[in-house]
């Protein structure tokens, strides 16, 4: 995960219990506003029925100014007939299941007083005033006013119990939920926070101490501290790029080191090669001269002893002032083979004295490479020199040297197509500790070696473009790889499945 989606996802953590809270605000704020507009409902009903109930107190005064000698009154009747039925209507239009049965109620009281004024009248307009006064008295005051008062508190009981105390209980339901979900978010917030700073301290702020500390470690000279990227993101590319660089300045403190030896042994080639090669020229020749003038074996014998060392001095002195002062690259087309055999033509007696078998395998159609054929023979030379050394006389050994096509980054590390050769012997081995340190210069595990010829090989095969490896296991042999780039132009053929 990348180090902005680690930041992104932090901030969610961080956002989310905001955003619940705002939903939940949001949903607590609906339930609010329908519980004030169920109150403002009921209320509203309430107010329709106190019309209703003004409506039919009308009625009944209708009927009381009639009998009081009012006859307009008889001529109204039936329009507060109509106004209580209006209000009847707007009562009951929507009204609760639970209430219901009150409007019933209501309606037969409606229905009993426009039946008594019905009477009243009848009886008043037949010359029965008396009897009409106390048909209006009984029924309507002592048992149609009751009803409807009863009725009445009824329906303003259940009213205040449905609107006001109802939405005091669903208000106190709803703080009491607010309540609940604010607990509830201030406790996912805090473990959100310390779940985020836990992620950003292990993501972010231990990969930046861990760098830091590194390049503190690294800027005091130690660059070969390991850098080990402990994630993936933005900051783990930041510590494999430093560890780039520090590997760079590695190489590059190496190089410098290498080139202040080579410079030192430049100054001491020079010195070596005037104050010996001179001398030992004359040695040589005393010792030449003196050999062909005495007849005593034991004398002819220390005499040839002596003109050996000498050459084998001039061949020290001559690698050293080969390694230390190059002569300028000249590339040039070549067949491998002909580079291979160039090699090998010095080596014939020698590997017929020490009983070494000799093959080559070289497969089909293997292009032309460039290099300097000079340098890359001396190299060849070197590296087969100690490929006999490994393989001590009188046990023998086996010597193999092939060829082929190497594409991609096949044979020895190079990219690109090229050309692989494999040089192999047979001999003791090479510890693995000891490996890495074969082409240093001056590091040899004979005494009577210089420790340069496997490092003059490196550096021809180097400069042809090419790459040198080598592997041994102890007991069974060494393998030589060097990979060489096709010329240019030089039509690449598939890689062969076996050698010829």
């Amino acid at each position: 995960m990348t180090l902005q989606r680690k930041l992104l996802v932090g901030f969610a953590l961080m956002v989310v219990p905001t955003l619940f809270v705002g939903v939940q605000a949001i949903r607590t704020n609906a339930l609010e506003r329908a519980t004030l507009e169920a109150l403002g409902q009921r209320l509203a009903r309430s107010r329709t029925y106190a019309d209703v109930e003004d409506a039919m107190f009308n009625q009944t005064q209708v009927i009381w100014r009639y009998l009081s000698g009012d006859p307009a009154a008889k001529r109204e009747f039936p329009l507060t007939e109509q106004v209580v039925g209006y209000w009847l209507d707007r009562w009951t239009a929507g009204l609760p299941p639970d209430e219901v049965k009150h409007a019933e109620g209501v309606r037969q009281i409606e229905a009993d007083i426009r039946a008594v004024a019905a009477r009243v009248f009848k009886l008043h307009d037949a010359g029965q005033r008396d009897a009409a006064a106390l048909i209006a008295r009984r029924e309507l005051v002592e048992r149609l006013q009751p009803t409807l008062a009863r009725v009445n508190r009824e329906i303003y009981r259940q009213a205040r119990e449905l609107s006001v105390q109802g939405a005091v209980t669903q208000m106190q339901a709803i703080v009491e939920a607010k309540r609940r979900v604010l607990w509830g978010t201030g406790l996912l917030a805090l473990v959100a926070g310390l779940l985020a700073s836990w992620l950003i301290a292990r993501d972010l702020a231990r990969p930046l101490n861990q760098l830091r500390q590194a390049m503190a470690v690294v800027g005091a000279g130690d660059l070969d501290h390991a850098i080990v990227p402990s994630s993936a993101d933005e900051i783990g590319e930041l510590a494999r790029a430093f560890a780039r660089m520090t590997e760079q300045l590695r190489q590059s403190r190496a190089q410098l080191v290498q080139s202040e030896k080579l410079a030192s042994i430049g100054q001491m080639a020079a010195a070596v090669a005037h104050g010996l090669r001179n001398p030992l020229a004359s040695l040589r020749a005393a010792a030449q001269l003196a050999r062909h003038r005495v007849d005593a074996p034991a004398a002819r014998e220390q005499l040839d002893a002596i003109v050996e060392q000498v050459d084998r001095l001039d061949v020290r002195i001559a690698h050293l002032l080969q390694f230390s002062r190059p002569a300028p690259f000249h590339p040039l087309r070549e067949s491998v083979r002909t580079l291979v055999e160039g090699a090998l033509s010095g080596f014939a007696e020698l590997l017929r004295l020490r009983g070494i078998e000799l093959v080559l395998r070289f497969a089909e159609a293997v292009p032309d490479v460039r290099v300097d054929p000079m340098r890359l023979e001396q190299a060849l030379t070197e590296i087969v020199s100690n490929a006999l050394d490994a393989m001590s006389p009188p046990a023998g050994g086996r010597l193999e040297i092939g060829a082929h096509v190497a594409t991609g980054d096949a044979g020895g590390g190079g990219s690109g197509a090229g050309v692989v050769i494999d040089i192999t012997d047979s001999g003791c081995g090479i510890p693995a500790e000891i490996l890495p340190n074969l082409c240093e210069p001056f590091f040899t595990t004979r005494s009577e070696g210089t420790g340069l010829g496997l490092a003059i090989a490196q550096r021809y095969v180097e400069e042809a473009g090419g790459r040198l490896e080598i592997t041994s296991v102890v007991g069974r042999g060494t393998t030589v790889r060097i990979w060489l780039p096709v010329a240019s132009r030089d039509p690449v053929p598939a890689p062969q499945g076996t050698l010829a």
